[in-house]
Parts: structure tokens; C-alpha cells; sequence
């Protein structure tokens, strides 16, 4: 098995001055390759969950309560934390450690993708999880309409392009990682194009509807997770 110390090992600034033996780069692409998959089945659910804010409070919180039950389940929890770490480990090894070669657009977006997800991901993770676990409250459909109300100009684009790089880049990075372990599934260009534009349509309506297009979040100041966050920077709730 691969631990931190030798991930660290990998992505250190003295080890990136050294070339990696075979062994050393198969191993590295077998883990970031697996870690991969988990985390891109992670986001495949919260996706799902995402999108289904165009249907109401309601639905979004009844399946979002019932997915909780599943990955906030310590033991998963912690096992796609390192999941998330070890990729992100990886990754910033290969970015700094890997010839330097002219990539393709679809290679273009999705290292820019994963740059985007690596510079936003802890803060998102603190943020939303953090408010339950140390606070026990949950952000819920109501919470993200608060935030969107709170700093409109930040969090419809944050939560537009967290959206669709999550999603570019766990599918294209699926198949690459399916091919990297050995199982045969290639992903054409039309379909992750497909799939793609299909990405920003459903989460530009989830964003729509969170932000009360069509739907009646509510007061949002009222909100366990608005008075939480108001309280936190200093502000008193109305």
C-alpha cells in the first residue's frame, strides 16, 4: 500500500527534482486512478442532488437527508477524505514532476478543471461540513438560497463552476482512469460533449431554482444555517 509519507515523498519539491522509477510512476497512477473513481462517484451523487433543487425544497432535502445517512457514515467519510487528499496529492505531482507536453482542448479543460476543484475544495468542504459537524446544522436548500441572496456576484458563479467542473471532470477523468486499471470503456468526444452541455443546463436551473425562480425557499435569514453564518462573521440576525 501507498501511504502520506510516501505521497509527500512524491509531491515534495526535493522528490520532484529526481526521476521516478517505473515502478514508482505505476504505482502513482494505479492510486490516482482508483481515488478517482471514488471520488467521481461521490460527485455523481451530490450532482444528482444538486439538480433536483429544480424541483422544490422538498425533494432536495428529503434525498439529500437520505444520502447523508450513507456518506457521512464515518468510516466512508474518512476513506473518501484520503481519497480526495491522495488524488489531489497525486495530481499536483504529476503537474509539476510530468513532461511538459502541448495538451488537447479536452486535456486543456480538464486540467483546468482540476486546478479550479483543488484551489476551492477544502474551503467547500470546511464550509458546508463543518456547519455540521462542530455547529450540527445543515445548509439544506434553504442555506444555499441564503448564500445566494448573501453575495449573489460570489456564489452564482462559484457554485455555476463548481457544478460543471465537478461534473467535466469526474466523467473525463472516469475514463481515463477506467483505461489506466485495464477496463475497457472509451468516452467519444460527441458524448462528453453531450453530457456536458446537458451539466450546464441542469445546474444553471438547480442554481435558478436555489435562487427562488420558481420556487419559496422561504425566509432565508430564519434559517438555521443563515443565522449560523451571520453569527459567525459578526452579524446579528434580523
Amino acid at each position: 500500500t501507498v501511504g502520506f509519507r510516501q505521497l509527500s515523498h512524491f509531491a515534495s519539491p526535493k522528490r520532484l527534482t529526481n526521476e521516478p522509477t517505473r515502478l514508482e510512476i505505476f504505482m502513482f497512477r494505479q492510486l490516482q486512478a482508483a481515488s478517482g473513481l471514488l471520488v467521481a462517484a461521490f460527485v455523481a451523487v451530490h450532482l444528482l442532488n444538486t439538480w433536483l433543487a429544480s424541483f422544490g425544497p422538498s425533494v432536495y432535502d428529503g434525498v439529500q437527508r437520505v444520502l447523508r445517512s450513507v456518506y457521512q457514515f464515518a468510516p466512508l467519510e474518512i476513506l473518501l477524505l484520503t481519497a480526495i487528499v491522495a488524488h489531489l496529492m497525486i495530481g499536483i505531482g504529476n503537474l509539476w514532476r510530468g513532461p511538459k507536453r502541448v495538451l488537447n482542448t479536452r486535456a486543456r479543460l480538464h486540467r483546468y478543471a482540476g486546478i479550479f476543484l483543488a484551489v476551492v475544495i477544502f474551503g467547500h468542504v470546511l464550509a458546508v461540513r463543518g456547519a455540521s459537524a462542530f455547529y450540527g446544522v445543515f445548509p439544506e436548500f434553504i442555506g444555499l438560497t441564503f448564500s445566494l441572496e448573501m453575495l449573489p456576484g460570489y456564489f452564482y458563479p462559484y457554485y455555476f463552476l463548481l457544478s460543471v467542473a465537478g461534473f467535466y471532470h469526474a466523467l473525463n477523468g472516469t475514463g481515463i482512469a477506467l483505461s489506466r486499471l485495464g477496463i475497457g470503456w472509451h468516452l467519444s468526444e460527441s458524448r462528453l460533449k453531450g453530457a456536458s452541455f446537458t451539466a450546464v443546463v441542469l445546474s444553471a436551473a438547480a442554481l435558478l431554482a436555489l435562487g427562488g425562480a420558481w420556487t419559496e425557499p422561504g425566509d432565508t435569514s430564519q434559517s438555521a444555517f443563515g443565522q449560523l453564518a451571520l453569527e459567525i462573521i459578526g452579524e446579528s440576525p434580523p
